[in-house]
């Protein structure tokens, strides 16, 4: 180092060269797309020398230098993202006629867009079956027996087309059992009745609950899968009626 610089100087002089932007989903998708920590390391080269020195095609030995691994596995990592539609060259043709090479990564960048949204939740499935093993277990204990097919139909619907949280549906079955009505409908009714008041949370449940009860309210007992076309509707004391 340059005696005349000082630590300080020489920090300021290599911030003051900027930083070079990688895409995140380089460092969350590659291993999903095959590629090693090698070849993305190579790609990371070719991207500073690009937009930080002003080099669209370095060589093989410019890599070499900055890297730990020989020109020989270079140049393989090169083939193979070529070949595989990871990294392209593109020519062109200046106004003198001067023909020059670059390296192109909007391949890499198309294949990280289509991973990204090709990815499912990870653990989407898993939650999902949890949830409906939890649900299935815990209203075939509160009901003392197997469930219908009817009834896990009407679980799954609760689920996947009402979109209830898990929670909320555990916690008007809960209702239910308190009142002394154990069917899938009651608890259905209850659901349907804290959508219609905005209850999300099982502690918005258990408020509204309560002062529905000192109320005394009454409430629609028609399930919202009753079928299209009937007129006819009862109203349903939550409390006292079955």
């Amino acid at each position: 180092m340059d005696r005349k610089w000082s630590p300080h100087a020489v920090l300021v002089d290599m911030l003051r060269r900027g930083s070079t932007s990688v895409p995140v989903m380089l460092f969350t998708e590659y291993r999903r797309l095959g590629l090693t920590e090698g070849e993305v390391m190579l790609l990371m080269h070719i991207l500073v020398f690009q937009e930080k020195e002003g080099t669209p095609f370095p060589t093989v030995s410019q890599l070499e230098e900055r890297m730990s691994t020989s020109a020989e596995q270079i140049v393989q990592w090169l083939q193979k993202l070529v070949r595989g539609g990871f990294l392209s060259i593109e020519e062109s043709v200046n106004q003198d006629g001067l023909r020059s090479e670059r390296y192109s990564l909007a391949p890499l960048l198309q294949q990280l867009a289509a991973s990204y949204l090709d990815r499912e939740p990870e653990g989407a499935d898993e939650a999902v079956e949890e949830a409906y093993d939890n649900l299935f277990q815990l209203f075939e204990r509160e009901f003392g027996r197997p469930l219908s097919p009817m009834e896990c139909e009407t679980l799954t619907q609760w689920l996947d087309e009402d979109r209830h949280p898990e929670s909320l549906i555990a916690a008007a079955l809960r209702e239910a059992v308190f009142c002394g009505k154990l069917s899938c409908r009651y608890v259905d009714r209850i659901l349907l009745e804290w959508q219609r008041n905005q209850v999300k949370t099982p502690e918005e449940a258990v408020e509204f609950s309560r002062k529905f009860r000192n109320r005394g309210l009454l409430y629609q007992s028609e399930s919202g899968r009753e079928k299209e076309g009937s007129s006819s509707f009862s109203f349903y004391n939550w409390v006292n009626q079955g």
